[in-house]
């Protein structure tokens, strides 16, 4: 009796000393996908915030006294306003500091140089290069003019993206169902919708759109958000198979990206010159004459490479579909955590549920889309999954 108890007691042994490895393997994981999702939240937000800082950097000229008044009466320019001019410049930031990188880091660079001649002309290469030039004009240029909608359809419409990205997936790299069972999908589109449905009531304002670009109306501003919306998944989806199915070093994938866009942007910026859309030449002077100027498209480049390297830092840890998703859910989480921090570093004796119950109420419906996305990631982890020689194979067919 006593020899069989200490068998047990060593199997147990044996068996808790299995799982430590696989429990703190999956803690790891998780710590450094929350690290990457935090930092990806924190660069989308200081990239809005200097885009918008730069598009609003105002000059005041020909300075007037009223002598009756008292009054001093100013002209006020906005001395940049060129989002194409703008986009070339990241491009060209981009492919420079990728290539840099790749050319010190790469360990065999002629056999990654041929994978890509290989497969340059593979639809996955144009649709990746296509999404970049698109969103990242778009996304800081937003030519949209001032347009309210209601909470629900604007979170309706951004957790969108969640299905579209499972959508992008089955037709690019060739996942059944994008990879991942139909709850989990359906679960973490409505945690998305939930998410950033309570951000907004906890903002209690409604949603604005507001641009700096064309000013657009009806069908044309419905086509053009619903491609705001859909062209990041599409983007990452792209990302994805280019690293997996077509096996590109990431690097010289972000760096070859970047100079394509960079060589498609030209002629575009040149017609746009012509046509009188935007002065080029005075967007290069008035950059290069004004310090503040140039240091914040610097500055904006630099967030630029730091957003793609985690972007696809993420995209290589899990898969597109979760990147996308995680992304814009915990992209609300994040506002309402920085600003309760705030709250709470201004005014240490706040006390949330009793001085404003309102956001208390929705910061627990968050709360609840958290809990969701965990119950996603359970079912997702528990569904078979495909090896990528599957869905090379499904891609190929399709």
């Amino acid at each position: 009796m006593f020899s069989k108890s200490r068998a047990n007691a060593g199997e147990q042994q044996l068996l808790i000393q299995s799982m430590a490895p696989s429990s703190r393997g999956s803690a790891c994981f998780l710590a450094v996908v929350g690290a990457l999702v935090c930092a990806w939240c924190v660069l989308d937000s200081w990239q809005h915030a200097m885009s918008s800082e730069l598009f609003g950097v105002a000059q005041i000229t020909q300075g007037k006294l009223n002598g009756h008044t008292g009054e001093v009466a100013m002209d006020v320019t906005h001395p940049f306003s060129y989002p194409l001019t703008l986009a070339f410049f990241q491009f060209a930031f981009m492919a420079v500091i990728f290539l840099a990188i790749w050319r010190v880091l790469s360990h065999n660079p002629e056999e990654d140089v041929r994978g890509v001649f290989k497969n340059a002309s593979s639809p996955q290469w144009g649709g990746l290069v296509a999404t970049h030039v698109f969103t990242t004009f778009w996304l800081q240029s937003l030519m949209m003019p001032m347009q309210m909608m209601s909470p629900a359809i604007f979170a309706a419409s951004r957790a969108l993206q969640v299905p579209a990205a499972a959508g992008f997936r089955s037709n690019i790299v060739g996942a059944r169902f994008g990879g991942h069972p139909i709850p989990t999908t359906g679960l973490m589109c409505g945690a998305a919708m939930l998410l950033i449905y309570s951000q907004a009531m906890i903002a209690e304002c409604l949603c604005i759109w507001s641009g700096h670009g064309i000013e657009l109306a009806g069908i044309s501003l419905v086509i053009i958000y619903g491609l705001v919306l859909i062209l990041p998944a599409a983007n990452a989806v792209c990302m994805e198979s280019v690293m997996k199915n077509l096996e590109t070093n990431p690097l010289l994938m972000l760096a070859t990206m970047n100079i394509v866009a960079c060589l498609c942007c030209a002629p575009i910026l040149g017609f746009a010159h012509l046509a009188g859309w935007e002065d080029v030449r005075m967007a290069f002077a008035v950059t290069m004459g004004n310090r503040s100027l140039y240091m914040l498209v610097l500055w904006l480049g630099v967030q630029m490479v730091l957003f793609s390297t985690v972007t696809v830092a993420l995209i290589a840890m899990m898969d597109s579909f979760w990147a996308v998703a995680l992304t814009i859910s915990f992209k609300a989480v994040f506002w309402w955590c920085s600003s309760i921090m705030h709250m709470y570093m201004s005014c240490p004796l706040t006390n949330v549920s009793l001085q404003h119950p309102h956001a208390s109420l929705w910061g627990f419906m968050m709360l609840l889309g958290c809990v969701l996305v965990g119950c996603a990631a359970k079912i997702d982890a528990s569904a078979p999954k495909e090896s990528v020689a599957e869905m090379k194979a499904t891609a190929a067919k399709v």
